[in-house]
Order: C-alpha cells, then structure tokens, then sequence
C-alpha cells in the first residue's frame, strides 16, 4: 500500500510550523503548496479550515489535531495510507519495543522501559485506529505474558493479539534502544497464534532473544 503524496497547504504560521516539525520528524515526504493554488491536485492536504475550503475530502485540519504529536502523526500517516487498521509490533524484555506499521512501512519504532508507558501509548494507537492487530514476540516470556495480560485489559473487542516467534529478530550485538525498535518492526513481519484473553500460553518463563 503506498503513501499518498501530502501537500502542506496554509499561510497559517503555527500550523505551517507545527505540519512541517510532524513531517521531517518522522521522515515523511511533503510538499509546500499555496492555499487554493492547485486543488486538483490528488493528495492529501495539510492546512487550516479556513483555507482551501472547496477540497471538502482528503484534508487534515490543524484545529482537529491534539497537538500530542503520537496521536497526529498517526492520524496523518491513517489519511495518508487511506487506513483505519493498524499492525503493532512488541519485542518483550529490559527495554520493550514496539513499532507501529502500516502498509509494510514503520511510521513509529521506540522502546520504553515501563510497561505503564507501553499502555498509555497503545491508547495513543486506539484513538486513532479502529482495529488494531498486536504481534508479540517470545523471546522473554515471562514479559510478553505480562505485556499480553495488561493489553488484554485496554484493547477493544475486535483488536487482536498474536504471540510470535522472536528468532533471529534482534540484531546481534550490545542491545540499544534502536535494536529493540529495529525487531519490533520485524516482529510485525511475523504471523504467530492468537492470543486469546484470559490464555496462559507459556508453561514457565524462558529468555530467548
């Protein structure tokens, strides 16, 4: 699924700011294009209600956003893959991976140390998607089973959680935060078993990765 081109369209400063820092910060391709210069144009436009107000479809307003830039770089990259179904990948252990992927393309891919900050960003993820297809890794099973334990209390009846194989996911040598990120995206390449709410899936705990 390919990325549709994204026009910055608005003679608004704040938002003209704010659209531009979102774009570069994660690497997305754009383009600058005056306010009602050219809305013939296929795209999508990032600009302000008050401008370009005969393209009634394929817009981003800046006053819709939260200005939590998770939250609105999802929702642009939903516009831009034309998507509201979601691919997150988890790579359990020290630091937890996780990589948010749409199309076969990573739009996000960090690592957090808590578990706590592992939910409160899915909920980021939720707010913007309405399914979401969780894959978690194996490698630390006695962090995954936790990992899948909380997600089984804040994701939605339609999302769906999958335990995948780890193997041969993390790049060798000292392990970074761009490692775990890095095997979290190629955790979402993997198909595994679903994981069922409730399930015990591991008979004890056994560090793999």
């Amino acid at each position: 699924m390919k990325l549709r081109q994204v026009y910055i369209s608005t003679l608004n400063g704040r938002a003209l700011y704010y659209f531009t820092k979102l774009m570069k910060s994660y690497r997305l391709p754009y383009r600058y294009l005056l306010p009602g210069s050219d809305l013939t144009r296929s795209g999508l436009y990032l600009t302000t209600k008050g401008e370009n107000r005969e393209r009634l479809e394929d817009r981003v307003n800046f006053e819709d956003l939260s200005l939590d830039e998770t939250k609105d770089i999802l929702r642009i990259t939903s516009a831009m893959m034309k998507t509201r179904n979601v691919e997150v990948g988890i790579d359990p252990g020290k630091r937890i991976g996780v990589a948010v992927v749409l199309g076969g393309s990573a739009v996000i891919a960090r690592a957090y140390s808590e578990l706590s900050d592992l939910i409160a960003f899915m909920n980021k993820v939720m707010s913007v998607f309405d399914k979401i297809t969780v894959k978690v890794g194996d490698g630390n099973q006695e962090v995954a089973e936790r990992i899948l334990i909380a997600l089984s209390e804040v994701l939605r009846k339609d999302d769906v959680m999958m335990i995948v194989s780890e193997r041969h996911t993390t790049p060798k040598g000292k392990a970074t935060v761009r490692k775990d990120a890095l095997a979290a995206v190629r955790i979402t390449r993997r198909e595994g078993a679903v994981y069922h709410r409730g399930d015990r899936v591991f008979s004890g705990t056994n560090d793999r990765s």
